[in-house]
């Protein structure tokens, strides 16, 4: 049966009259021409006493559906400023037709005293792809999930537990799918015993609905022009927060980018950590290559490998971009074969936004990569060439890393674990992560994986010189295989995918990238007898999808990320991050049980 295409995000449709965004398709202001930011602070910070929640509650959760301009978010961040509030805040936000920040940046001009606010956001303001993006705000005392695409139909997959509501769509005779009562149910699963709720509007079907899902609901004077607005409590149960104590320290296994990213989530959080290395250096492994591709996994159909791999290359080229990581920008993906062709052609027709994928003619191919391929190809201009070192040294940052120590044995029990550490003595920590790679299956502990259902292969890059015939290359090329542009006097071609998993560098490794580059750049590479190279080992699952998850309530994994760990370690460790926490996934349930280690488990 044939998949639906991935959906896309809702085109662009406003006009800014007189300083006043208006959206074109629902015919309605994004927010009070009077004052924008006083009907923010009226309706929906006093509506729902969020000021006393502030001053007495040392984590919120608070959703909201309509992120338009940030305005709300940004009216939260001052009130916990002038509070000088301590209260960490989860902020989940659903927007079906993103702005742009230019836009943005004139939506709030006329707020001066949360102009340095808005800039922030704005630094950070997502790319416009479908998925959920991760931003900071205050520190990271706000930790943002702006999920982009249609609020129903995201909510009804997501499990987080909410304090407050922001309802601020356009108004319901004009957007009625985001006031509807299968929404309004969500809403109610989705919210904490006695969760608060606000909205301007006092229409009827909205407080009918609310109602249906257990709100009581209460109008009172509006902002303005409009009389009234409502706020409601929730009079049934709901969910009971999942929110747990912080960790009292973890032990992370392994220092290659999965570790490395899952060191930077426990940094950020404030959580005690060790990452225990058995190697002498940072990131052994694949992540100790030279370079390597962040680049996006796209399929024909709506497959969780592709909705994974969109929001992490958001994620992790966001990162890259923060921290100068980036060494070429773009990554064109060749029609080397009549299949590949006939899939590229398939996955442009769906239309995904530019920066992610478009397609390229040969001529259009070779003016931007700078040499004859005689191929078309989807270019993917968010992806990045990086250093993948770099990337591992920048996420460690400051977190404490034991070199040459192995994980020899585990004992204890849950929440109380003995690691017995080869040269570093005895670690004691509360939790573990595996972040092992290739090694995941000899990690004392981690016994419960099939280990027969993990692969593992050996990947080699072969080094050319300068001098070769590819010198002339601007932007990296994908096919089988990959070749890069010129950097620090080297230039790499790979990688194979070998099932004898050596980590010797030979011949008939080089032989391989040869024979995987296409026919016709071939006579480009030069003889490969010369060549030097680097070979490490990944790890895989039968299905290619990452393990991240937990094998035990105090035990996880995140590993088997195979040959794309620089584009999805970040994204997977933020939510194992959120999870050790008891904090709302950023991932969905279907893809929690997608990439959950169960699958793997005797």
């Amino acid at each position: 049966m044939e998949q639906p295409p991935l959906p896309q995000l809702d085109p662009l449709q406003v006009t800014l009259e007189n300083g006043a965004l208006r959206s074109a398709v629902h015919g309605d202001l994004f927010f009070s021409g009077e004052d924008g930011l006083a009907e923010s602070r009226h309706v929906f910070i006093g509506g729902t006493d969020l000021a006393t929640a502030l001053l007495h509650r040392d984590h919120l959760v608070i959703a909201e559906t309509g992120f338009g301009t940030g305005l709300n978010l940004l009216a939260v961040c001052a009130l916990v400023k002038e509070l000088n509030s301590r209260c960490r805040i989860d902020y989940i936000s659903f927007e079906s037709a993103p702005l742009t920040p230019q836009l943005v940046a004139a939506a709030h001009s006329p707020f001066a005293e949360i102009g340095p606010l808005s800039e922030e956001l704005r630094d950070q303001w997502p790319r416009r792809w479908h998925g959920v993006h991760c931003l900071s705000m205050c520190r990271g005392q706000l930790c943002v999930q702006l999920h982009f695409g249609q609020a129903a139909d995201i909510m009804a997959s997501l499990d987080f537990c909410a304090d407050i509501w922001f309802l601020d769509g356009f108004a319901p005779a004009k957007n009625p799918e985001l006031w509807s009562a299968d929404l309004c149910c969500h809403i109610a699963r989705l919210s904490a015993p006695s969760a608060r709720l606000a909205t301007f509007t006092v229409a009827r079907m909205v407080r009918d609905n609310l109602a249906d899902a257990g709100f009581a609901v209460e109008k009172r004077l509006g902002f303005g022009r409009k009389r009234e607005m409502l706020a409601a409590r929730l009079e049934t149960r709901g969910l009971a927060s999942t929110r747990i104590a912080a960790p009292r320290h973890v032990a992370v296994i392994g220092s290659g980018i999965a570790g490395a990213a899952i060191g930077n989530v426990l940094s950020n959080c404030g959580i005690s950590h060790t990452i225990v290395e058995k190697q002498t250096q940072l990131a052994p492994a694949a992540s100790g290559n030279l370079q390597g591709l962040l680049v996006p996994f796209l399929s024909v159909g709506d497959m969780p490998a592709a909705r994974l791999s969109i929001s992490a290359l958001a994620h992790s080229r966001a990162y890259a971009d923060r921290h100068g990581l980036v060494l070429s920008s773009g990554v064109i993906s060749l029609d080397f074969s009549v299949r590949k062709t006939r899939r590229q052609s398939h996955i442009a027709a769906q239309e995904f936004p530019f920066d992610l994928a478009h397609y390229l003619t040969a001529a259009q191919v070779a003016e931007r990569c700078g040499i004859h391929t005689g191929m078309g190809g989807l270019c993917h201009e968010a992806a990045a060439v990086i250093s993948p070192v770099d990337m591992c040294r920048s996420l460690l940052g400051t977190s404490p890393v034991l070199y040459g120590a192995e994980l020899a044995g585990i004992s204890g029990d849950e929440g109380d674990w003995q690691l017995d550490i080869t040269n570093g003595g005895t670690l004691s920590a509360s939790h573990i992560i595996y972040c092992s790679g290739a090694d995941l299956h000899c990690s004392a502990g981690a016994d419960k994986l099939a280990a027969g259902r993990l692969q593992i292969t050996s990947g080699q890059l072969s080094y050319l010189p300068a001098s070769t015939g590819f010198s002339g290359l601007k932007t990296a090329l994908n096919y089988s295989g990959y070749i890069l542009p010129c950097y620090d006097g080297r230039q790499i071609i790979g990688a194979g995918f070998d099932h004898d998993a050596t980590q010797d560098v030979t011949l008939a490794g080089h032989l391989q990238n040869l024979e995987l580059l296409p026919q016709s750049l071939r006579p480009l590479a030069g003889a490969a007898d010369s060549w030097q190279g680097r070979r490490s080992r990944r790890l895989a699952t039968p299905d290619r999808l990452p393990l991240a998850g937990p094998i035990s309530p105090t035990r996880y994994v995140l590993s088997a990320l195979g040959a794309r760990g620089l584009t999805l370690a970040g994204l997977l460790a933020e939510s194992l991050g959120r999870r050790l926490q008891g904090r709302p996934d950023i991932l969905d349930q279907r893809l929690k049980a997608a990439l959950s280690p169960e699958r793997l488990i005797f």
